[in-house]
């Protein structure tokens, strides 16, 4: 007698949620390929040295420091949350497509990669305060656990895939082909969301949040818990934009990497990011979410002393590379779902965009600064120097959980249960 065929898991045979799942997954994909593709344009075809890709890493990062609390009030306030994410997804396609066109009239700048990689910042701002107000639109109450581990999988799997590609991408077909991948996913991303038909409501006027202009603000400075979270996060934001700011410089220039294996040391990192997933649960019921919090802020930092470590080239150097990475991608993930479980346990759901957006202004707006100083590292100290401080830091960014209160909070109720139904908050 055969096996029973498994079925589709129940979320995704609600329509609405299918479009909002195919539409992440396919923005999660686009953004993989470009975080590989982009940095390589700027140092291989228009040959930036690592000053100046530490400062254009910065911009991408700019729109959250200056527009995440608007725009997280704003889509709470009108529930455009579905529009908001289409426009975003629109925008970031007319501005990806003028760089394969530029590249054609051989008139690419670095300042058009800056200007690009400021709207793409701005899309992201854009998407990331609307995602949770319009996933609750899509599924009836009893499926929210369901659809988060789904979406955790598939934007997973895109983030797996997506720097293999691009990587790949860029060496068999130059960059302005990894590009235009880029901005077809963000084409049927927006195809998904714009034949989304959710209930989008309206705040009241009346309603308390709605006079208030920074009420997500207001929240984290009255909440111990996510005040502490918003210290580990904030302050390991900056130092690992510090330490990416000159990577993928030193990876081309020091080690010798090629275009592919970049990707695959991305990709290594994903690989991380699943196993770290995949043990969370398990080492929450142990510990709870405070030491959870603590284990992945060092294990996300601390494997990365090895890349400047080595000063060499060659296969044994590509493989501890690889195996820092991939250490660090399972920390990263377990300080991502530790984070994201407190903020959904503890957070007012309809606070919940306008808490996001004041969490990205800081935690999201110090990483420019951390890219600034870096690239200033880099030019008076040299990039071993940068790596150095930029992983040491953020090892020590696990100091403000030692005498907080979220060093002990374990959780309400199951906290498996609770892991797999939080909204991963994006650090």
């Amino acid at each position: 007698m055969r096996a029973p065929r498994p079925s589709v898991p129940t979320p995704l045979r609600h329509s609405a949620f299918r479009k909002l799942w195919s539409a992440t997954t396919l923005a999660a994909l686009g953004d993989a390929i470009s975080s590989v593709a982009l940095p390589l344009a700027a140092i291989t075809v228009l040959g930036a040295d690592a000053v100046q890709s530490a400062v254009l890493s910065a911009v991408i990062w700019l729109p959250s420091l200056f527009l995440a609390i608007p725009a997280g009030s704003f889509a709470d306030r009108t529930g455009y949350h579905r529009r908001l994410m289409a426009g975003a997804n629109l925008l970031r396609v007319a501005a990806l497509s003028s760089a394969p066109i530029a590249t054609a009239l051989g008139v690419l700048s670095l300042a058009q990669l800056a200007v690009i990689l400021a709207v793409i910042g701005l899309c992201s701002v854009l998407s990331n305060v609307s995602e949770s107000g319009l996933f609750a639109t899509t599924l009836p109450s009893e499926l929210y656990v369901a659809g988060q581990a789904a979406s955790y999988t598939g934007q997973t799997a895109a983030l797996l895939a997506g720097p293999a590609v691009g990587g790949l991408l860029v060496q068999l077909a130059g960059v302005p082909a990894a590009i235009g991948v880029d901005a077809a996913t963000a084409v049927a991303a927006a195809l998904f969301l714009l034949r989304l038909r959710p209930v989008e409501r309206l705040q009241e006027p009346s309603a308390p949040q709605s006079r208030d202009r920074r009420p997500g603000l207001a929240f984290i400075r009255r909440n111990p818990l996510i005040r502490t979270a918003l210290a580990v996060t904030a302050t390991g934001n900056f130092f690992n934009m510090l330490f990416l700011s000159v990577l993928v410089w030193y990876y081309v220039h020091k080690l010798s990497l090629t275009s592919a294996e970049i990707g695959f040391v991305f990709t290594a990192q994903a690989i991380g990011g699943l196993v770290g997933a995949a043990v969370a649960p398990r080492l929450a019921r142990r510990i709870g979410l405070g030491r959870m919090l603590l284990i992945g802020c060092v294990l996300s930092h601390a494997p990365l002393l090895v890349i400047p470590a080595v000063g060499t080239t060659g296969g044994l150097v590509f493989a501890l590379v690889v195996a820092s990475t991939l250490l660090g991608g399972g920390g990263e993930s377990v300080q991502d779902i530790s984070v994201g479980s407190v903020f959904a346990l503890v957070v007012p759901p309809h606070l919940r965009s306008q808490t996001r957006g004041a969490y990205q202004t800081v935690s999201f707006g110090l990483r420019p600064l951390g890219s600034v100083v870096g690239a200033l590292i880099a030019a008076t100290a040299g990039i071993p120097a940068a790596l150095w401080i930029g992983a040491v830091g953020g090892t020590l960014a696990c100091l403000w959980l030692l005498p907080a209160r979220l060093l002990s909070f374990r959780g309400q109720g199951d906290p498996s249960e609770e892991l797999e139904s939080a909204t991963l908050l994006p650090q």
